[in-house]
């Protein structure tokens, strides 16, 4: 009997599938393979068995799947710079057609982590016991509390921090190099280790603060960030001065009027 009972699971496993076992159907070809005229109860109880079993399994994938698929909330910019504050008070500022996404539930106190793409500034707040996590297609960022900027595309991805510090990894390693004020890196896609930019420039982040910050910078800097920035031609002929300084976004003509007064210098503007 116990040489039946084998068999009879062996068939129902070997012949299962998903939405379409019958029973039924399963225990009388069982029968009429192994040559039985009479249904016998304990055939039918083990087969029964069995189907559940696998029922249970199956079900059990599909129930596990749907639990652990949490809802995800997007945060998106258009066509013009938002500003949003996630669940632990992180403010974060997305240049336009930039988004990120990050799962509310226990964010604040489990899982502080999120996806971007984009051009994105961070604030985010000071959590020693749970670090802060981006994660993008190329990069990981890491940080405990700080104020940084991350671009992230298809080709590379940047981080520029403004103050704190910052472990930026490619994604899926565990080695990257630390950020700290005034830094700036770049990694490209398929590499497995950032690089250091020789000329950071802090303020490619006055478009998200409104803060233009010089420290003892040489006036020749100073005009190119702000061209790059009003997308103008700044010259001067004074190029051995140094600014420092800060100076909130708005009129260049108003900005180039300060410095101007300050330096006692002259500023073509094309």
């Amino acid at each position: 009997m116990k040489d039946i009972e084998k068999k009879c699971l062996q068939f129902v496993l070997r012949y299962y599938k998903l939405g379409a076992l019958d029973t039924q159907k399963a225990i009388r070809n069982f029968e009429l393979k192994n040559g039985l005229v009479q249904r016998n109860s304990r055939i039918y109880w083990y087969t029964g068995i069995a189907a559940t079993i696998l029922l249970f399994i199956v079900s059990g994938i599909y129930f596990y799947n749907i639990d652990t698929k949490e809802d995800w909330t997007k945060l998106v910019a258009a066509n013009s710079t938002e500003t949003y504050l996630l669940p632990d008070s992180t403010a974060v500022t997305l240049s336009p057609h930039s988004s990120l996404s990050y799962q509310p539930s226990g964010f604040a106190h489990k899982n502080r982590q999120v996806a971007m793409s984009g051009k994105i500034y961070f604030s985010v707040k000071r959590n020693e016991k749970l670090p802060f996590e981006i994660v993008g297609s190329i990069s990981r960022v890491r940080v405990l509390g700080t104020r940084f900027q991350v671009i992230e595309n298809h080709e590379n991805s940047q981080v520029c921090v403004v103050s704190g510090k910052v472990l930026f990894t490619a994604k899926g390693q565990d080695k990257g190099i630390i950020l700290t004020k005034g830094m700036e890196a770049t990694l490209a896609d398929g590499e497995q280790m950032p690089v250091l930019s020789t000329t950071p420039n802090i303020n490619q982040t006055a478009w998200a603060t409104g803060v233009f910050t010089f420290d003892d910078t040489p006036l020749p800097i100073v005009l190119k960030e702000l061209s790059d920035y009003y997308h103008v031609q700044l010259t001067s002929k004074d190029i051995d001065k140094k600014l420092s300084g800060e100076f909130t976004t708005g009129s260049i003509d108003e900005i180039v009027d300060l410095i101007e007064n300050v330096l006692q210098v002259t500023i073509q503007k094309n």
